[in-house]
């Protein structure tokens, strides 16, 4: 069973106050990896992007305590007023996102932004 992986993007996307970071998840995203990746994700927020995009296309799970680390996530982006939005989640992912209510507090879309 393959880790799970965070990848960041070596610069943002775009350039100036409207930068868009791209960070693409792999692999598990369960109770176990969910603390790192969500300190990983706070320290890319405080570095100051204006929106953070979480890939989630290579995710081949998702638990209900991997949702952890986005709720991490979403509390640091509101206190940096920085949008969060999670692209390429499938249908089982959303289900879990709208069942632990990160749909409220996040854009999820199932493309690119």
């Amino acid at each position: 069973m393959r880790l799970f992986r965070l990848r960041f993007p070596r610069r943002p996307v775009g350039r100036g106050p409207s930068a868009r970071e791209v960070v693409r998840l792999h692999g598990e995203l369960d109770a176990r990896s969910a603390r790192t990746i969500g300190r990983r994700l706070v320290r890319l927020i405080d570095a100051g992007p204006q929106v953070l995009e979480i890939d989630l296309g290579a995710v081949t799970y998702l638990s209900p305590d991997g949702c952890t680390a986005l709720f991490v996530a979403a509390r640091a982006a509101r206190a940096h007023d920085i949008r969060l939005v999670v692209t390429h989640a499938d249908e089982r992912a959303r289900s879990i996102l709208d069942q632990v209510g990160l749909d409220r507090v996040l854009t999820v879309r199932r493309g690119e932004p």
